[in-house]
């Protein structure tokens, strides 16, 4: 994924059933699903509804996937009053509002707030990536018992994962945002901050209809993942 901006504010909720407990969490960076108001570029290719009902689907595979790595699940969610939509879906995730600040000061409070949880270990992941399996990030979260910084390369330059032993703002701060160099400037500025870094194999990310024709092709041979993304593409 290009890490992209979207406007948010920040609220605090933790309401749950049937929560993991620990020191690792996987943070899942989503929107509420709602016509017309993510995945603009993809609806420029498949229309508003068809990127709508696409990306809830790419929503749901994505929480069904943090949950199954075992670790403590913290939704950052946004807009500030779609945790409704969120507990009631994922009722045993934590819930967060994301800020009204600048998008990589988000990620930053987003790593911030889950290290002030008891997070020994966070990995972010975006909504991008429906075929993830469990197994990457628990990749993710293991290597951080190695290394400072985990990054999971994504084929358009960006990054779909990120991961930190601890919060780190300048990892956010000043990178060029949704471009070709967003991966390669944030592995200069962890240089700077002598930071180990681990990356793990290379995926791609969903922003557009070309990105939607190679996830289709993608889960041909994956048959187990994005089910809820299968179904909709017309998977078995």
């Amino acid at each position: 994924m290009r890490w992209s901006s979207h406007e948010m504010t920040g609220e605090l909720v933790d309401d749950r059933t049937d929560a993991a407990v620990g020191d690792e969490i996987v943070v899942v960076f989503a929107r509420e699903p709602r016509p017309g108001l993510a995945k603009t570029r993809l609806a420029a290719d498949v229309g508003v509804e068809r990127a709508h009902e696409l990306y809830e689907a790419f929503v749901l595979d994505s929480l069904d996937v943090a949950r199954a790595s075992g670790a403590r699940v913290l939704v950052a969610h946004a807009p500030a009053n779609a945790g409704p939509w969120f507990r009631e879906r994922a009722p045993w995730a934590e819930l967060w509002a994301q800020p009204d600040v600048e998008f990589g000061e988000r990620l930053a409070a987003t790593m911030e707030e889950a290290a002030r949880r008891g997070a020994a270990r966070a990995v972010m992941v975006g909504t991008d990536t429906p075929h993830l399996g469990p197994a990457r990030l628990r990749e993710a979260l293991d290597a951080l018992t190695e290394v400072d910084v985990v990054l999971g390369p994504a084929a358009d330059g960006g990054y779909f994962l990120v991961g930190l032993g601890r919060p780190c703002a300048a990892l956010f701060s000043g990178i060029p945002w949704s471009t070709a160099d967003t991966l390669e400037v944030t592995l200069h500025r962890c240089r700077e901050e002598g930071l180990g870094v681990r990356l793990t194999a290379e995926e791609i990310d969903v922003d557009d209809g070309a990105g939607l024709e190679a996830l289709a092709r993608l889960l041909d041979q994956r048959p187990s993942a994005a089910p809820r993304t299968r179904s909709l593409l017309g998977g078995g």
